[in-house]
């Protein structure tokens, strides 16, 4: 044999096992390169919004479609019963129809007239009288035009008649008149301070 077989066939004596400590690798609190933030696909959120409104016009759409669709099938039946001279059986459905309404029918109509009540108070008993009787739609406009709006008129920043008693504006006085009337005009800006 040749020198170049013994070596490859002598395998090397493996060294004795050497008990080492646990060495905690540190953790990289780097940040991510950019280059891998592009990677990251950002959703179109325009494109996201379009197609959520498309799909919500389609549910609408289906969902008056099969509204129509039950009342159809409703008139429908109702004249195949009439046609049938079967009216003991929509005499039936209809009560059964008004006596789930009739409890929503009394609610409002308490609601309606409490808040009646309420608007009519504020009124004297004359205009209780006289616009008692309006639909509660316009009993509410005359109320917020009447009662809610009790704020002073503006004015153009004249004092009081008391001070000024010809309410003239102090600018458009002549020379005389702003001499007779100083003292009120001073009262008068006096007053407006406060």
């Amino acid at each position: 044999m040749s020198d170049e077989q013994i070596t490859q066939s002598v395998e090397p004596q493996p060294k004795a096992y050497v008990e080492r400590p646990v060495v905690e690798q540190k953790t990289s609190t780097e940040s991510a390169n950019q280059s891998q933030d592009a990677d990251i696909d950002i959703p179109d959120y325009g494109q996201l919004v379009q197609e959520s409104k498309k799909y919500r016009k389609r549910a609408q759409e289906s969902e008056s479609q099969l509204e129509k669709l039950n009342k159809k099938i409703d008139t429908e039946r109702q004249k195949q019963l009439e046609a049938q001279n079967q009216w003991q059986t929509l005499a039936e459905e209809r009560q059964a129809r008004l006596q789930e309404v009739e409890p929503m029918v009394e609610q409002f109509q308490k609601e309606e007239a409490n808040q009646r009540e309420q608007i009519l108070s504020d009124f004297t008993e004359d205009d209780r009288q006289t616009f008692g009787d309006l639909p509660l739609s316009k009993l509410r406009v005359l109320h917020s035009k009447l009662i809610n709006n009790n704020s002073v008129p503006t004015t153009s920043g004249t004092p009081a008649r008391s001070v000024n008693p010809q309410n003239k504006d102090w600018t458009k006085m002549t020379q005389t008149e702003r001499q007779t009337n100083w003292k009120d005009i001073v009262k008068g800006y006096a007053l407006n301070k406060k």
